[in-house]
């Protein structure tokens, strides 16, 4: 009896926390992603080699020592350049640490379908960051969830949850 108590107090302590999470629209910006609440909104300068003065639009949010963002660069009369752009920001972020994975995630099926890529990185700092990157409509997304050394526990898999709920709609508006 006591193993069954263990395992339900178990599922339902561990449902708790992704219970929390809410998914926030940002039509403007042409992407919906979940955070654990809502995430602040700052802009900033956006570090390129290929054009200077982009800016970005950062909605972040920190949760049990590990930070959550979402980056993304209005690319505007730049689209042409939208996959030097992905790769750019793949390429800085390798350079940040040592990749311990790499995939290829894909938002919709079929003519829909927006692919991009996701990389791990442990940088020297004790930082484990889990990026994925997208070009979509004239916008660089980076959705990263970054595990502070403080965390413990880098290999968590709330980070990988986070980044797999980004969307696009595919024709302006959210069904």
């Amino acid at each position: 009896m006591r193993i069954f108590a263990f395992v339900i107090l178990t599922f339902v302590l561990g449902a708790g926390p992704a219970s929390a999470w809410q998914e926030y629209i940002y039509l403007d910006q042409g992407f919906a992603i979940q955070f654990m609440a809502k995430p602040q909104v700052t802009t900033a300068p956006y570090q390129s080699t290929l054009v200077k003065g982009l800016r970005s639009t950062v909605y972040s949010q920190e949760d049990d020592h590990v930070l959550y963002t979402m980056t993304v660069v209005d690319l505007a009369g730049h689209t042409d350049a939208g996959a030097n752009f992905l790769n750019e920001a793949a390429y800085n972020l390798m350079r940040e640490g040592e990749v311990i994975f790499n995939d290829f995630p894909r938002v919709y099926q079929d003519a829909k379908a927006i692919y991009g890529v996701t990389l791990v990185v442990d940088r020297p700092d004790g930082r484990r960051v889990r990026t994925s990157l997208y070009y979509n409509k004239g916008r660089l997304y980076l959705a990263d969830a970054i595990v502070m050394p403080a965390r413990g526990d880098k290999d968590m898999t709330v980070p990988s949850r986070f980044d797999q709920t980004v969307r696009f709609p595919p024709d302006g508006r959210f069904d």
